[in-house]
């Protein structure tokens, strides 16, 4: 399976929910994030845990005052096998026979080195037509698709079920705020419900940052000992909080990771209360609609923005209009651009 989703939408939390129910049902989870060496860390996971002490006794001779040792002792690691493949497989020959299997989850998979990614692709489509007790989860950022899916040598990836995460109902939402709060003796209810849950638009890491933002200042008010209400105040106060805190954990990052000319599409949306005309970026930037366009369908792509019909765009990432006009003037200065 391939997960895909912005920054923020729930795809670690997802790969956390999966290793726990193959955990339940006996099977062994292996996580991993990708980074240089992924396919070396795996391969160092499914060792076998303990290692051989053996002994030895050679009593030698001494000779011009340099002696030799009477005997020694090591520790020797069982040898590691060649391939990934040939460590799956030893891993499985084991769990197998107790009818278990081996689940392996590696988030970030945009960030992969391609040969780590041949390794662990290569040795999963073996297996699998192997019939052999096999899960494999890719998490990562839209560009995942884009990168590996066009690639040759991952067309095994291309077979992987696809899901792609989103915003979660806003009904749902608010139900879930109510019942998290009340669970803890708190009542959250009302006016200071209707804020929190329209503050999270939806976006899973924003229900998460509202809901414990909220619950902190409330604990800061109050000592807890009974029953406790949250105040319209109180709800305004932490929704302020998380605002602040998903620009430094998503927002920012997420503007890091793109080039400068789609920064600065997205400079050009931030000037609009609502979706966007196109045709109206491309004047911004002062490029043809044809240029922009470009630009746009890579946003598009990466989940930063999301395409509203009749020639219009607008922001998918929460709060990310608001990010960029208070930010504007460092990024414009960044990008060497002018205040204009």
């Amino acid at each position: 399976m391939r997960i895909t989703g912005a920054r923020g939408i729930g795809k670690t939390v997802m790969l956390t929910e999966f290793r726990r129910i193959a955990e339940q049902r006996s099977w062994q989870a292996i996580s991993e994030t990708a980074s240089a060496g992924m396919a070396q860390r795996l391969l160092s996971k499914m060792q076998p845990q303990k290692g051989n002490f053996s002994f030895s006794f050679e009593p030698s001779v001494s000779v011009f005052n340099v002696g030799g040792s009477l005997g020694g002792m090591r520790y020797e690691r069982d040898s590691m096998p060649l391939t990934l493949r040939e460590a799956m497989s030893a891993r499985l020959d084991t769990l197998e026979k107790r009818n278990a299997g081996l689940l392996v989850t590696i988030d970030e998979a945009q960030a992969a080195d391609r040969s780590d990614m041949v390794a662990v692709a290569t040795a999963a489509q073996h297996l699998i037509s192997e019939d052999r007790n096999l899960a494999l989860v890719f998490a990562g950022l839209p560009s995942m698709s884009s990168k590996w899916l066009n690639d040759d040598v991952m067309t095994f990836l291309r077979r992987a079920q696809p899901e792609r995460l989103g915003d979660i109902p806003l009904e749902e939402v608010s139900s879930a705020l109510a019942d998290t709060f009340h669970a803890s003796g708190i009542i959250l209810k009302d006016e200071p419900l209707h804020i929190a849950t329209q503050a999270t638009a939806g976006y899973p890491f924003m229900i998460q940052l509202v809901g414990y933002h909220i619950w902190r200042v409330v604990r800061r008010n109050h000592d807890l000992s009974g029953p406790v209400e949250v105040s319209i105040d109180e709800a305004q106060a932490g929704v302020k909080d998380a605002m602040s805190r998903l620009g430094d954990t998503v927002h920012g990052p997420e503007l890091d990771g793109l080039s400068p000319i789609d920064k600065t599409y997205l400079l050009a949306m931030a000037q609009d209360d609502g979706p966007s005309s196109t045709s109206t970026i491309a004047e911004r930037m002062g490029k043809d609609v044809k240029y922009a366009g470009i630009y746009r369908i890579r946003l598009i792509e990466a989940q930063v923005i999301e395409d509203c019909g009749y020639g219009k765009v607008d922001f998918a990432i929460p709060y990310l209009r608001e990010y960029l006009r208070e930010h504007a003037a460092y990024i414009r200065m960044t990008l060497g651009l002018s205040e204009e």
